[in-house]
């Protein structure tokens, strides 16, 4: 209200109490939510497809390249087996324990050994357990890997070593310790069980006493489709996420942990990949190429293929979330820069880590079944 005073407009202040006065939707703002069950924008169309930038294209294509420079190398390898992928997977283990120990900073010498002697001895402990129990040498790797195990003398003594280094270095902290051990377990044993599902199946075939180095389709091509179907699995759940994301990803899923993972990208990837891997493990046992070799077939366990079909998406997309927290903490974009594109060999590896492991403890349980029984003493080792 406007009142004059010696020709001077004086502008009244409004007394109407602000607290009664009704507040609409649009007034209110309201705060934003970035948990895991975010809430969708509804502003923004289901399957909309999105914009890509040149940026978002040049990436898109160098991720492309690095995979088929990375498949032509890893794919042989996977097929002619035997010392050649124990010599592959090794030199990736070797890359991702120099990885690992560039998150804290405390990359020393003494620290790479220590932890590489530490992942190494639980990823090749069933190659160790079986030497010295038969006191003889087996020219053949896949004769060691016929089970999965933690070995709880491996685990005692990292860990005191482990602890050792807090006291050698005054940088080196108990919670650097306590990292190096979780992690150590986590891909040590993720890498016991990328050895255990190309060498276990060789067995369960009739024609298992192929001689080393003897590389028929007997002895590479029909032992190899688990350990190829697992990681067809994978990679089909992160790309399938990749493009469905970037295409038609709207809401997010935890920007927290992940910014760029939306609910959109992980039904996408779980779907294709739960579709192209089934129909590919029943494709495979048609054609003679059973996933569980010969004791388990397509007509009385067809499900089983289905069931490992559903684990393997979900599980490789929780261990995309749990490696890309332990970035954040770190506060690092990559473990490395050896792929362009990609990162890192733990950035390729993050998700199979957690796909063979599970997959690998499957197929350890079905082992265990015995006239419809199941040998707990068996697995629990």
């Amino acid at each position: 209200m406007k009142k004059k005073n010696d020709n001077v407009e004086v502008v009244e202040p409004v007394t109407k109490d602000v607290e009664t006065m009704p507040i609409t939707s649009d007034d209110a703002e309201t705060p934003e939510r970035k948990g895991f069950f975010s809430k969708r924008d509804k502003s923004k169309k289901f399957l909309q497809k999105n914009e890509l930038s040149s940026g978002a294209k040049k990436s898109m294509v160098t991720r492309i390249i690095s995979a088929i420079v990375g498949l032509a190398i890893v794919v042989p390898a996977i097929f002619l087996g035997d010392w050649i992928y124990f010599s592959v997977i090794t030199f990736a283990m070797i890359i991702a324990c120099y990885e690992i120990l560039g998150c804290t900073n405390k990359r020393t010498f003494i620290t790479v050994i220590v932890y590489f002697f530490f992942v190494a001895s639980i990823a090749y402990w069933p190659l160790f357990k079986t030497m010295l129990a038969e006191g003889v040498f087996v020219s053949k790797i896949d004769h060691y890997y016929q089970q999965i195990v933690m070995p709880i003398l491996v685990t005692i003594v990292g860990t005191f070593f482990a602890f050792f280094l807090t006291v050698i270095y005054k940088d080196f902290t108990v919670h650097d310790a306590c990292f190096m051990i979780a992690m150590a377990f986590l891909v040590g044993f993720g890498f016991q069980c990328l050895f255990y599902l190309r060498y276990f199946p060789i067995t369960q075939f009739s024609d298992a006493t192929v001689d080393a180095w003897k590389f028929t389709f007997n002895n590479t091509v029909k032992p190899s489709m688990l350990l190829v179907f697992v990681i067809i699995s994978t990679f089909m759940t992160d790309t399938g996420a990749y493009f469905v994301g970037i295409f038609f990803g709207k809401n997010k899923m935890n920007e927290r942990i992940s910014p760029k993972k939306t609910w959109e990208g992980f039904v996408g990837g779980v779907v294709i990949s739960f579709i192209l891997s089934s129909a590919m493990g029943l494709v495979a046992t048609v054609c003679g190429c059973p996933l569980f070799g010969e004791t388990y077939n397509l007509g009385n366990n067809w499900y089983l293929i289905l069931i490992l079909s559903l684990l393997v998406p979900l599980f490789a997309t929780l261990g995309d979330f749990v490696f890309s927290s332990i970035k954040r903490y770190w506060g690092i974009k990559d473990y490395g820069k050896l792929i362009p594109g990609h990162g890192g060999v733990l950035d390729r590896l993050d998700s199979i880590i957690f796909s063979v492991i599970v997959a690998s403890i499957f197929v350890f349980m079905l082992t265990k079944i015995s006239d419809g029984k199941f040998d707990w003493a068996g697995f629990l080792i």
